[in-house]
């Protein structure tokens, strides 16, 4: 009876551990819900993509990411958004964007978990392979930036921010209109060719081509124009109340050289998600560049503008 007291001593003594342990994990800079702008864009191959997500990340090391995905591919055409520009400088048109950018949610998941060692943010997406980034934070406490480092599924380059504010949490065209772009940086990789070879566009720090965004009538769109061509900024839908906007640009004397008012080639469209931080607080757009050849089918392929790029004050 005394070892048994004894023995009943010590068990109740020791630490009590859950069957299951559910570690807690450290998000990267203590955010959790990312908008990440990822593709593969290589001069050899004439079958990249690009892929415009969100990642939502649990304590418990759980990552899950809902995306829009094109390729070369794939050969889609452009689509209509349902938001018209009208009276804010350009031609009065309604607005495209890439193909199934205008659903009414992200049609594409993966899952998988997450870790974070220093300053290396790395997931690992059940059956879909890993990705890298270091993490930094522009604005401590608020947001966090994901700059690319590596993947093992053919990524090349990527752009990423992330906080904890809500997917609702987004800058109306307002706010849009009345924000100074030209504090936002234009860095891109967008894969081309030159007379049918292929090449990377790439810069950095410069703003985007167009600043100048005025209001149109409706709530959801920004328009304007430069000497040549007429810029659209709008929501993802005539709806849609997430971190979805698009641009879509085109020459003006592409449309006329086709006897149109509002061009039907081969416009660049480009989806991006808004770069909110844990206060609300806009800071820009990471975003695709999805514009794939529509019009021009002798060119194939040549004729496609696919990349990666962020507008972002960081």
């Amino acid at each position: 009876m005394v070892i048994l007291r004894v023995l009943l001593a010590v068990l109740v003594a020791l630490p009590v551990l859950p069957v299951s342990p559910a570690h807690a994990a450290a998000a990267p800079a203590g955010m959790y819900r990312f908008v990440v702008a990822i593709g593969g864009l290589k001069t050899t191959s004439r079958e990249n993509w690009v892929r415009l997500a969100t990642y939502s990340l649990t304590a418990d090391g759980r990552a899950y990411d809902s995306h829009f995905h094109w390729s070369q591919r794939v050969r889609v055409n452009r689509t209509y958004t349902g938001v018209s520009g009208v009276g804010c400088g350009a031609r009065a048109c309604q607005v495209q964007t890439a193909n199934g950018f205008q659903a009414t949610s992200f049609p594409k998941e993966l899952s998988g978990t997450y870790t974070v060692t220093g300053s290396v943010l790395r997931i690992t997406w059940t059956g879909n392979g890993w990705e890298e980034w270091t993490v930094s934070e522009p604005i401590p406490g608020q947001l966090a930036k994901l700059t690319y480092r590596g993947s093992s599924f053919g990524a090349t380059h990527g752009y990423g921010y992330g906080s904890n504010a809500t997917w609702s949490s987004r800058a109306s065209m307002a706010q849009l209109a009345a924000f100074d772009h030209g504090r936002l940086k234009h860095d891109y990789h967008l894969w081309k060719t030159d007379a049918g070879t292929p090449y990377l566009d790439e810069g950095a720090g410069s703003p985007f081509w167009m600043t100048a965004w005025r209001r149109c009538s409706g709530s959801r769109c920004l328009g304007g124009a430069t000497t040549g061509t007429d810029y659209y900024l709008a929501t993802a839908n005539a709806t849609s109340t997430d971190r979805r906007d698009t641009i879509w640009h085109w020459r003006r004397e592409l449309a006329d050289g086709r006897g149109e008012h509002c061009y039907t080639g081969n416009s660049h469209v480009k989806p991006m998600l808004q770069i909110i931080d844990s206060s609300g607080g806009f800071h820009g757009w990471v975003a695709v560049g999805a514009s794939l050849n529509q019009t021009s089918p002798s060119q194939g392929t040549s004729a496609d503008d696919l990349g990666v790029f962020e507008l972002s004050e960081f």
